[in-house]
């Protein structure tokens, strides 16, 4: 997970801010898919004290966005205010809709001419870990499988797809880069 900080009306060292993205990194543990932490954090020169700091997170996690703000009066205690609201906002949505594999997402166009209004899935996305294997032993996974076709890294890691054909033959599809 990226972690991007910015910093207006106030300078981070640069152990500071080693800190802060340490802190945050504990996010990224909670949340594997997440993608991108943009935090920012301003002070203001406020009459009340308790709200000098102002931390700000958005936290994006393939395509959802978490987003979170904390105000204190002292740089540490915003950030780790921050740290437990988007910990606490990474759990609830880590546990909201534990049936659903968000491995699986849909990319939807805006409404398109003849729809009825309506946005269509255009591109369902899913995630395949491939693993590295020879071709012989990618037949053999694949006889021994329901499934019609396998991808797999083959011994000089380049991604290959093995499918079944209707005789009972394979067909090895080699990529290549263009």
């Amino acid at each position: 997970m990226d972690i991007i900080i910015t910093a207006r009306n106030l300078t981070l060292a640069e152990t500071t801010r080693k800190q802060i993205e340490r802190k945050f990194a504990k996010i990224g543990r909670h949340l594997p898919q997440a993608r991108e932490l943009k935090l920012e954090i301003t002070e203001q020169a406020t009459k009340a004290a308790k709200d000098r700091f102002i931390a700000r997170a958005a936290l994006d996690i393939l395509g959802p966005v978490i987003n979170a703000e904390s105000r204190a009066a002292s740089l540490p205690s915003v950030i780790d205010q921050l740290v437990a609201i988007l910990e606490r906002q990474a759990q609830d949505f880590k546990t909201k809709g534990a049936e659903f594999s968000r491995d699986t997402q849909r990319l939807e166009v805006p409404e398109a001419a003849g729809t009825g209004g309506k946005a269509r899935p255009v591109v369902e996305i899913e995630r395949y870990a491939t693993k590295p294997m020879s071709v012989d032993e990618a037949v053999a996974a694949l006889s021994d499988s329901r499934d019609d076709m396998m991808l797999f890294h083959n011994e000089r890691g380049q991604v290959n797809l093995l499918r079944r054909r209707g005789d009972g033959g394979f067909i090895l599809t080699l990529s290549e880069a263009a």
